[in-house]
């Protein structure tokens, strides 16, 4: 299961800013945190209309976790929250 490889494949194309894009996995054992970085121009993409694209994201992510017994936690990181 590689998560990164995956988020990149399917993000990459529709982003303006692919060059700002990179994806980080954390955690231990059984938890995943999965952190996505773009370009702030890019993140309305990323969230999709009413949120459908990130949620999507984050069912997709949460399967493939369930396949390997992994909990994965996906978010995308909100430099004005940090």
């Amino acid at each position: 299961m590689n998560l990164e490889a995956f988020l990149h494949d399917v993000l990459t194309p529709l982003l303006d800013h692919p060059d700002a894009f990179r994806v980080e996995v954390a955690g231990e054992g059984r938890k995943r945190d999965v952190l996505v970085y773009a370009d702030p121009r890019d993140r309305g993409r990323i969230i999709g209309k009413h949120g459908r694209m990130i949620s999507a994201l984050r069912t997709l992510c949460k399967a493939a976790g369930e396949k390997a017994g992994v909990v994965v936690d996906l978010e995308l990181y909100d430099e004005d929250e940090a």
